[in-house]
């Protein structure tokens, strides 16, 4: 994949240059089944769904980074990119990209993705949003043949992860979610924890 699409600091979505490169790689074969698999969901449910980011290992990720569900900076219909991106411009997608570079695990080898792929408005992901989002997890699951390791950030994702069965044989790392409202909670605990998760998912890979 084009190297020019990951950018090398935070909030690269700031350059619109770099969300238009992006845009014309969402049908490259590593990109195309995910593209038309976040679409269909968007239009059988009738809601916003941000696609999957270009800058990631699409179809060949060996780690799915599963957060709960996309904020305003990754939803078209709210001035976002688009795309569930680390280089989205908000603190969340800050903290994740600075983390996962801490850590050493490679971004060329995951993938970003929530529990609920659809935007939620003004609240958290509900018992109903998650049980409703159960199938199209278990289907993306089928989709990422290489995958090894699932890092769920978050006790909405967590809650997510279980109700899909978890029966995948993969590796499975918690950690809290990157959001500042979480990781500021209790910064010197919870910092760690979400470096040491993403440290664990690339020693998975070895």
């Amino acid at each position: 994949m084009p190297s020019n699409v990951f950018p090398a600091s935070p909030k690269g979505h700031r350059d619109p240059r770099i969300v238009a490169r992006k845009m014309t790689l969402l049908q490259a074969p590593h990109m195309k089944p995910l593209t038309e698999f976040a679409r269909r969901i968007g239009t059988d449910r009738k809601v916003d769904v941000p696609l999957f980011d270009p800058a990631s290992g699409g179809v060949k990720a060996k780690v799915l980074l599963l957060l709960e569900s996309p904020g305003p900076a990754s939803t078209a219909t709210r001035a976002g990119s688009g795309l569930i991106s680390l280089d989205n411009d908000d603190q969340t997608a800050v903290n994740g990209f600075t983390a996962l570079k801490e850590s050493g695990l490679s971004r060329e080898v995951c993938l970003n993705w929530n529990v609920v792929p659809w935007y939620l408005t003004g609240h958290a992901p509900t018992p109903a949003d998650l049980r409703a989002a159960v199938p199209y997890l278990v289907e993306l699951l089928g989709l990422l043949k290489e995958l090894k390791v699932v890092v769920v950030l978050g006790t909405p994702a967590g809650t997510g992860w279980s109700l899909s069965g978890r029966g995948y044989g993969l590796k499975v790392f918690n950690a809290p979610h990157p959001s500042p409202q979480s990781i500021n909670r209790d910064r010197a605990t919870r910092w760690p924890q979400l470096v040491g998760a993403f440290r664990q998912a690339a020693e998975a890979l070895k």
